[in-house]
């Protein structure tokens, strides 16, 4: 079996719009793919509307919630904040943690370790909470399905809010308030965000209701969360990164700065690419490696001897981390190469797949494979704890759904979600996800695609298109870089980079403009070194000439005429 070829995707004929006339074509191309055909969406898309962040009281549950703390900070009741152990989670409770301290609350906040207590609420964490004189739970990025948890911890005399942005079911814990803008009967404008989001809307709420700002420095936490998990960067997303974006770059957090050293990030030139890429997948290899606590205490260390210290460590995890992936991903391609035809849905499972990168492993093998894919790890002889990552026309979440008498327990979302399972259990649920995948994907093109904006050539990429474009930024999820097709250009040199050679470095030309063009992770098939080549690529700050020099991002390319 060989790998199917990506497909380029190409915009339609520009659309009728009224956007203003003075800007480029590709512009105009890139704006109508996100659907901003107006100046009036163009004028809100680039400067969010004061309206923005969103009264924290239109969220369904928040009125109880409040009610709820507001007691414990008059009684100085100890709280226990229990969050996920990814970079959303733990920020989200970074950001409730700081709020309530303070307002002067005493608070235990409790990360799960991801191998020997897996996600969300467990009896052994209530009961450790519990022993420590915690009265009240609230969660972060977790709780909306944990129906006997919750009631567990009624038993032992804790109340429990729970903040969770992820999908819930029809039947919800006996919570003190739940707060969810996907619950029925939600009248919050905005659904879409992330579990550190949510976090954020808990704490304005909070010190709304005291007459007070929010502590500074948590909507940089809350972009942070808001970046890492992957949610639309639209409308109260949009606003929260690029405010937090302007936090992080003047953040005195000790940790964070130690970690942007480690990463040879500028704090000035901070982007939401360079977290995502660089920051993020350091802090997240404390949970995949080890606890995420270690990333919980950086996060909110105010010492400068201890953010070096944990940022030492979590370089050393990351290198860890980014070995083990590439051997586990390594078995999970030759299992799929194997097959002698790729399946709706791809299953993998190896021993070299461990609980922490399971869900980079699926990750992988969505976007390769352009399938919904599940990795699955052993947890002990009998279970298994698997991570999935989908494509746009597969709600992976529900497919789960439809399954959950299999499941020990499950959730997530529609586009990444995760399961515990007994073993025995695994052919039948392969069985059922394959004719749940044959029948949703039908009608699916299931080739790896790659959404162009605009076919250009480059002596289009002036200066007042590339200002245009980075008045689009942040870039990310529903709002990504632009992508441009030239074709025909010709080859001047290239060159192989990277301790293996996985990278190019190009030198190409269109008439007479040239441009330098990195192809990352792309160079094994590069072989028969073609003069002349079509290219798909984004425009990104060029390292190697600083100086505010430009590059071309290859996101994929292929010979003239191919």
């Amino acid at each position: 079996m060989t790998l199917p070829a990506k497909r380029w995707t190409l915009p339609p004929p520009p659309a009728s719009h009224s956007l203003p006339r003075d800007l480029p074509p590709a512009a105009v191309q890139v704006l109508l793919r996100r659907g901003i055909d107006t100046a009036e969406k163009l004028r809100l898309f680039l400067q969010p509307a004061q309206r923005l962040p969103y009264d924290p009281m239109r969220l369904r549950g928040m009125e109880q919630a409040l009610q709820r703390l507001y007691r414990a900070v008059q009684h100085g009741e100890k709280v226990g904040v229990f969050g996920d152990f990814d970079v959303d989670g733990l920020t989200g409770t970074a950001i409730v943690a700081q709020g309530l301290e303070a307002l002067g609350v005493p608070v235990v906040p409790y990360l799960p370790h991801r191998l020997e207590e897996g996600h969300g609420l467990s009896g052994d964490a209530l009961r450790r909470l519990a022993a420590q004189g915690v009265r009240l739970i609230i969660t972060v990025d977790c709780g909306v399905t944990s129906l006997e948890e919750v009631a567990q911890a009624r038993g032992l005399g804790m109340d429990v809010i729970i903040t969770d942005h992820h999908t819930p079911l029809e039947q919800l814990p006996q919570a003190v308030a739940i707060l969810n803008p996907r619950l029925t009967g939600s009248r919050y404008p905005f659904p879409s965000l992330s579990g550190a989001g949510l976090a954020f809307k808990l704490v304005q709420g909070l010190y709304q209701l005291h007459g007070q700002p929010w502590p500074p420095g948590i909507l940089g936490l809350a972009a942070l969360g808001t970046i890492a998990d992957l949610v639309p960067l639209m409308d109260e997303n949009r606003f929260i990164v690029q405010q937090g974006l302007a936090e992080l770059a003047r953040t005195r957090r000790p940790g964070l700065l130690a970690l942007y050293r480690r990463a040879s990030i500028n704090p000035q030139a901070l982007t939401a690419e360079s977290l995502a890429f660089q920051v993020v997948p350091r802090l997240n290899s404390a949970g995949r490696m080890s606890h995420a606590l270690d990333s919980y205490k950086l996060l909110t260390t105010n010492s400068d001897a201890e953010g070096e210290a944990l940022a030492d460590k979590l370089e050393e995890m990351n290198r860890d981390r980014r070995r083990i992936t590439e051997a586990a991903w390594a078995a999970a391609q030759e299992q799929v190469y194997q097959r002698p035809s790729l399946p709706p849905v791809l299953l993998v499972e190896d021993a070299s797949i461990t609980p922490g990168i399971a869900g980079l492993v699926a990750g992988r093998l969505a976007e390769t494979f352009y399938r919904p894919a599940v990795a699955l790890a052993a947890r002990d002889c009998d279970l298994l704890v698997a991570s999935g990552r989908s494509i746009p026309e597969f709600n992976m979440v529900q497919a789960f759904a439809a399954c959950q008498d299999l499941f020990v327990r499950f959730g997530g979302h529609a586009q990444a979600a995760g399961f515990t399972l007994h073993r025995s259990k695994l052919p039948l649920l392969e069985e059922r996800l394959t004719e749940i995948a044959q029948r949703e994907l039908a009608a699916t093109d299931l080739r790896p695609a790659l959404a162009v904006d605009a076919e250009v050539g480059l002596g289009d990429l002036h200066g007042s298109l590339t200002q245009w474009l980075a008045s689009l930024e942040p870039f990310g999820q529903s709002n990504p870089q632009p992508m441009f097709l030239t074709r025909g250009l010709r080859v001047l040199e290239s060159r192989y980079m990277g301790n293996a050679g996985q990278h190019l470095f190009l030198r190409v030309r269109d008439g007479s403009h040239e441009w330098n063009a990195l192809a990352f992770n792309q160079a094994s098939g590069w072989a028969a070194a073609p003069s002349r080549i079509d290219l798909v690529y984004g425009i990104t700050p060029d390292s190697r000439r600083g100086n505010g020099s430009l590059a071309l991002k290859v996101a994929d390319w292929q010979p003239s005429g191919g």
